[in-house]
C-alpha cells in the first residue's frame, strides 16, 4: 500500500484526494493545509509543513498542490525529509528551480513526478502511437488553439492567482498541458517566436491574458494561439496535425475527444473519444506502479523540465 499525504487542499488538492480514493493500492494518510476546516477528519490534519515533517512516520509520497511559486521550496523540503513527491503542474516557474528539485531528488534517492495526466487521454495516446509507428509520415504542421475564459471573480477569489511570483502566467497555469503534449509527442520542441497581449485583465493580473507562439516540433512547423479573454465562458481548445499521410484533430479542454481523422491506410477505432475528463486516477496508478516496479514513468520530473524551458523561451522571446 503506497501512502500519500497531500500538501495544499484547494481546488486541485480535492481532485487529487478523490483520485487517491478511486485508486487501488494507495492510501491518503494525512492532509497539510492551514485552512483545512473538517473537524471530524478520519486522517491527521497538519496546519504546517514543519509539523508534518516533524511528526509523520507513514508517508511515502507527498503531493505538492500549493501555489506555483511555492513548488520548489515545498518539494525540496519533502525530498530532504525522505519523501517522494508528485508536483502539480508546473513543476516550478523557472528551469533553474526545476533542475534544483531534480538534483535534490538524485542526492536523496527519491523520485519526482509531475502532474501531466492528459498524457493518458485516449486520443492523446492514440496520436502518440500513430507518430511512433510513422503512420502519419512526415509531419508538416501542428496547430494549437485555446480559447478560454478566466473572469475577474476567478482572480479575486484565489488570492495567489494573477501574480508573477506565485502564478507565473497563463502558459503555466492554464495552458501548460497543451505544451506538454507537444513534448510527449515529439522528441525536440522549442519556441521560435512569441507575442503577448493583455486584453481584458489589465489591473487584474500582472501578466498578459493572451498570445501567439511559433515553434518547431522535430521537423514540423507549429503555432499556438491562446487566450483567457473569451466572452463569458470557455469556447474551445484543440490540436490539429497536418501530415503527409493524414489529418487529425483532437479537442475539448481535456483533449478527450477525437474531432477529425482522415488517415491513409489507417482506420481509427470508434472508442477514441471519452466522456472521462479526469485522468488523475490513472496518473496515481501510474506512479504506484512506477515505484513498485522501480521503472521510469511518463510522469517523471525530467519530462517537466522541457515544459518549463519552452515557456521560458516564449517569455524571453517576447522581451527581445
Amino acid at each position: 500500500m503506497l501512502k500519500f499525504s497531500l500538501l495544499g487542499f484547494g481546488h486541485i488538492g480535492k481532485v487529487h484526494k478523490q483520485a487517491i480514493e478511486e485508486t487501488e493500492g494507495v492510501e491518503l494518510v494525512s492532509i497539510i493545509d492551514i485552512n483545512y476546516e473538517d473537524q471530524e477528519s478520519a486522517i491527521p490534519i497538519y496546519k504546517t509543513l514543519e509539523n508534518f515533517l516533524e511528526e509523520d512516520q507513514e508517508t511515502d509520497l507527498v503531493i505538492i498542490a500549493t501555489p506555483n511559486g511555492l513548488h520548489r521550496y515545498h518539494a525540496i523540503r519533502c525530498l530532504k525529509a525522505g519523501k517522494h513527491v508528485l508536483i502539480e503542474k508546473p513543476i516550478a516557474l523557472n528551469s533553474k528551480d526545476a533542475k534544483e528539485i531534480l538534483e535534490v531528488a538524485e542526492k536523496t534517492g527519491k523520485r519526482v513526478f509531475s502532474s501531466m495526466q492528459l498524457r493518458f487521454s485516449p486520443p492523446v495516446s492514440y496520436v502518440k502511437t500513430l507518430l511512433e509507428n510513422n503512420s502519419l509520415g512526415e509531419i508538416y504542421m501542428v496547430n494549437i488553439n485555446c480559447y478560454w475564459n478566466r473572469n475577474r471573480n476567478y482572480y479575486q477569489t484565489r488570492e495567489w492567482h494573477g501574480t508573477n511570483e506565485m502564478d507565473g502566467g497563463v502558459l503555466f497555469t492554464q495552458f501548460s498541458h497543451f505544451i506538454d503534449i507537444m513534448n510527449f509527442w515529439f522528441d525536440e520542441t522549442h519556441c521560435t517566436h512569441s507575442q503577448f497581449y493583455n486584453f481584458n485583465h489589465r489591473g487584474i493580473t500582472e501578466f498578459a491574458d493572451s498570445g501567439k507562439l511559433d515553434f518547431r516540433a522535430d521537423g514540423a512547423v507549429g503555432n499556438m494561439i491562446f487566450t483567457t479573454s473569451t466572452f463569458e465562458k470557455n469556447y474551445k481548445s484543440g490540436i490539429v496535425i497536418i501530415a503527409e499521410k493524414g489529418t487529425i484533430e483532437i479537442g475539448d479542454q481535456y483533449l478527450n475527444e477525437l474531432k477529425y481523422s482522415n488517415l491513409k491506410n489507417v482506420v481509427c477505432p470508434q472508442n477514441m473519444s471519452t466522456e472521462v475528463k479526469n485522468f488523475h486516477p490513472i496518473a496515481i496508478a501510474e506512479i504506484r506502479d512506477a515505484l513498485s516496479e522501480n521503472r521510469n514513468s511518463a510522469l517523471d520530473g525530467t519530462h517537466a523540465i522541457r515544459l518549463v524551458e519552452f515557456i521560458e523561451q516564449a517569455y524571453n522571446l517576447s522581451n527581445q
